[in-house]
């Protein structure tokens, strides 16, 4: 006598949802709660970031004077010369205002501009139309031995004259170049002189 066994083996069927019933996106409510989320960021970090901006658009005309000037005095030491540092519009005649592009030249006939025969050492980009600059006007000549026909402090300010944000690039009449630091701690950084930087 055979017994025989069977073996009855059963298929689970797995039942899937209808395509219309699934879910894609997000609720109102899980959007309301992300928009919120969101606000409370922004609003924590965009006055952050807007402190930086500032710095920055500061900071990045405080480099270009400083390229500039000190490639004026290096030049002037090099070919033991006087070389004239100053603003301008054309590339050829200096102004006043140092808001303006900035070149440096060798005047060799004194006239106080850039004649046709008179290279162009070096020339800037004018100032961010954000920022304003205080402190000095006119051109500033480096003699061949670095120093220059006067001491100066030129202040960059943003455009709301806002002193916190005052940064500057200070000139001695040694020729000696630096940026202002805050050597007291009240967040204000100092001229040369020692007193707090304004900006007006």
């Amino acid at each position: 006598m055979k017994i025989s066994v069977q073996i009855m083996t059963t298929q689970r069927q797995i039942k899937r949802p209808h395509p219309a019933l699934t879910q894609a996106g997000l609720t109102l409510l899980e959007m309301l709660v992300a928009v919120a989320v969101l606000a409370i960021i922004l609003t924590t970090v965009a006055p952050g970031i807007q402190n930086i901006i500032i710095k920055n658009r500061i900071t990045a005309d405080l480099n270009n004077l400083s390229a500039v000037a000190q490639r004026a005095r290096f030049t002037a030491v090099d070919e033991q010369t006087s070389v004239t540092l100053c603003p301008t519009t054309n590339y050829t005649a200096c102004t006043n205002n140092w808001k303006n592009a900035k070149m440096v030249f060798v005047d060799a006939n004194g006239n106080g501009s850039r004649d046709n025969s008179e290279a162009l050492i070096i020339a800037s980009d004018p100032l961010n139309t954000a920022n304003a600059v205080y402190g000095i006007t006119g051109s500033l000549v480096f003699d061949e031995q670095g120093g220059i026909n006067r001491a100066a402090t030129i202040t960059l300010c943003p455009s709301d004259n806002n002193a916190d944000y005052a940064s500057a690039l200070l000139l001695s009449l040694y020729g000696r170049i630096s940026v202002a630091v805050d050597s007291n701690g009240d967040d204000i950084k100092e001229d040369l002189a020692g007193d707090d930087l304004a900006c007006s």
